[in-house]
């Protein structure tokens, strides 16, 4: 019965070690891809439930004037908990639950849902960020502080709410390079209004 030699052996280890070294970033790239599908989906139901909450009460919730919430600015969980309908929340009486996210599975490091421990009841995107919501709360159809107004030439938006997460580096287009000139945006930004 034939065995294997031990230069058999590491020759058979170094060829496994090299594929395996091939195969991560592929890996890790088709992992960016899921994240970004799934933080532009989390975007998509966070615009829908605040026009829903809009068109439920006739007016946004908590904004009075144009108001962004995220880590910036005003904490996100004051809106999500109006939009879950939890018992913190005071403009919806009805108790209508616009926006059912997950809770984020690591309290203590909190990604893809709502933050239990940390940032608690804050809405977290894929990178472990809190998302960012400017709601028009002057009513005039158009967001004023556009973000990304840097690169894309407008200083407003026509739009009632909009949302973005700054993605995997965590940073806006105004602090990272490159950028993309086409969108204004960071190539690694996701965006709800494109």
């Amino acid at each position: 019965m034939a065995a294997f030699t031990l230069i058999e052996l590491i020759v058979v280890i170094l060829i496994i070690a090299v594929l395996m070294t091939l195969a991560f970033p592929a890996f890790q790239g088709l992992q960016n891809q899921m994240k970004r599908a799934q933080a532009r989906n989390d975007l998509v139901q966070i615009v829908t439930a605040v026009n829903a909450f809009y068109t439920e009460y006739g007016k946004y919730p908590l904004a009075t004037s144009d108001t962004i919430y995220g880590p910036a600015a005003t904490s996100n969980a004051a809106l999500f908990n109006e939009l879950r309908a939890t018992a913190t929340q005071t403009q919806n009486p009805r108790q209508i639950i616009f926006i059912s996210p997950p809770d984020a599975k690591d309290p203590a490091r909190p990604r893809s849902g709502i933050g239990t421990s940390a940032g608690a009841g804050q809405f977290f995107d894929p990178w472990g960020a809190p998302y960012h919501v400017e709601i028009d709360g002057n009513y005039n159809n158009q967001i004023d502080a556009n973000p990304y107004s840097a690169n894309a030439g407008s200083s407003s938006l026509r739009a009632g709410v909009i949302a973005w997460s700054f993605g995997k580096d965590t940073q806006s287009q105004s602090t990272s390079t490159p950028s993309d000139k086409n969108t204004g945006t960071n190539k690694d930004d996701v965006i709800s209004w494109q």
